[in-house]
């Protein structure tokens, strides 16, 4: 059973459009029992909302989450794994130290699904192959 983390650029376009991505609609179609929320993505999509209608159209895709009890919210752990690899990064890759701060969600997404087995899937490759680059985790990118 392989268990799913959505990143929030994708929930961005669905709240925005209404519209799935092909593959978003697979995986809720074959694996919603096994889709997981990360609490950073509803920080991400509830901080970006402007309008009483967009903070509506965002607790619509996060209640059914929220009463499944499938939350993911980044522990002690997930953390100091984040710590880790953004200090790595600093290190090994000078070319993103401007980036990192922009990185510190999409690392903790990314341990956080590392936290339960779970994969990402995002349209970001190039944030998510930084953090592979320091610390395996599984994701695709649509």
């Amino acid at each position: 059973m392989t268990k799913y983390i959505i990143d929030s650029d994708l929930y961005i376009e669905l709240i925005r459009t209404g519209r799935y991505h092909n593959i978003i609609a697979e995986i809720y179609i074959r694996e919603t029992p096994n889709i997981y929320f990360s609490s950073v993505v509803a920080h991400e999509l509830l901080s970006g909302v402007i309008k009483e209608t967009g903070r509506k159209n965002v607790e619509a895709v996060l209640i059914p989450f929220e009463k499944a009890g499938r939350v993911v919210t980044p522990g002690y752990t997930v953390w100091k794994e984040t710590g880790y690899i953004l200090s790595k990064l600093r290190s090994e890759k000078p070319h993103l130290k401007s980036k990192i701060p922009h990185m510190i969600n999409d690392a903790l997404i990314a341990m956080s699904a590392r936290s339960i087995g779970a994969t990402v899937v995002t349209l970001n490759s190039s944030d998510f192959d930084a953090i592979k680059s320091v610390r395996n985790f599984s994701y695709i990118t649509v």
